[in-house]
């Protein structure tokens, strides 16, 4: 049984209150890890509460019943008859099987529904240089090399919702009425129209706004969010927001190919090459509180990584040891 089967089996034991201790909280845990999983649970309940009537009472003729949930299904999916229509309408003639009968049959409508949403979105993914893509409300998101963006054909009328693994920046298109999402593996991210980029991986999210606000929220944790306005920047890790002012543009250097120091601290330095280069660089432990007082001056115009490091040296007079997959700068 493949996970997205799996997952229709517990929300339609749920829905008959058949589901054990472990598969209710299994189903919880599901629901917890993305938004869109509950949106999806929520719209499959409404189509089970709609076509509960037709299995309230096991004598009753079962063509008829399987054309009025093909008609409700039809309504969202236009997706045939399931193949396990003679089964189900043999069990259905047995009266002892209307428990098992019931729990396929919620299967089956709720696997129909799955199907037809899964269907409906489109995965891109920028593999060999950076993408423009534009969505169907004719926002513009730029994705960053290796990143993927996932999103509907149409958007619904309550939001527009994208999934974003890896980094991008998006242009909005301004609609109060229908918010902007972007969901990834740690956040979500919510506007009514702006530009802002979000940078994504397993342990951290990064967002930075260029234009208008926008608010972040902990998947893990409704309660703990921030809003952002121009020129602001948030980091969530460890299911905390750091806030800083953004100056300067680096945050976009991928794009540019241009990284711009006016007295930045060399920490800060050291963060955007690695970010730009995708290659760790950093000073030795005990550099570290040397470093927040050296500031730099400095241009870099699509340089390689090693013309880069070198005139970090000539500038702070450290010397550099490659350390397996890293870059460490220690005093002379």
């Amino acid at each position: 049984m493949s996970q997205n089967d799996h997952i229709v089996s517990l929300i339609a034991k749920q829905l008959q209150g058949m589901a054990t201790p472990e598969e209710a909280d299994e189903l919880q845990q599901w629901l917890q890890t993305d938004a869109m999983n509950r949106q999806e649970y929520d719209d499959m309940a409404r189509i089970w509460q709609k076509s509960g009537p037709l299995l309230a009472n096991p004598e009753f003729n079962t063509d008829i019943a399987w054309s009025k949930l093909d008609n409700k299904i039809a309504l969202v999916s236009p997706r045939p008859r399931h193949q396990f229509y003679n089964v189900i309408s043999n069990l259905f003639a047995n009266t002892k099987t209307v428990a098992a009968a019931v729990v396929i049959f919620t299967m089956v409508a709720l696997g129909g529904y799955w199907w037809y949403k899964q269907s409906q979105w489109q995965t891109f993914t920028a593999a060999n240089k950076n993408e423009i893509l534009t969505l169907p409300d004719q926002s513009v998101v730029l994705v960053r090399k290796g990143s993927t963006l996932a999103y509907p054909k149409s958007f619904n009328a309550k939001e527009r919702r994208v999934q974003l693994t890896g980094e991008a920046f998006f242009k909005v298109q301004h609609n109060e009425a229908q918010p902007f999402l972007v969901t990834t593996g740690n956040a979500e991210v919510k506007v009514l129209g702006t530009s802002f980029l979000v940078n994504s991986n397993s342990s951290t999210d990064e967002v930075v706004v260029e234009t208008g606000k926008v608010n972040v929220t902990d998947k893990k944790s409704s309660q703990n969010q921030v809003t952002l306005t121009k020129g602001q920047r948030a980091v969530l890790s460890n299911e905390r927001f750091y806030q800083e002012q953004v100056t300067g543009s680096n945050y976009i250097a991928w794009n540019t190919g241009e990284l711009v120091f006016n007295n930045t601290a060399l920490p800060k330095v050291l963060e955007d090459i690695t970010h730009f280069y995708g290659t760790q660089v950093e000073v030795a432990p005990a550099l570290q509180s040397a470093a927040a007082a050296i500031q730099i001056t400095v241009e870099f115009k699509d340089q390689p990584l090693e013309q880069v490091l070198e005139e970090i040296k000539l500038i702070t007079g450290f010397i550099l040891r490659k350390e397996k997959d890293k870059a460490v700068f220690y005093r002379n």
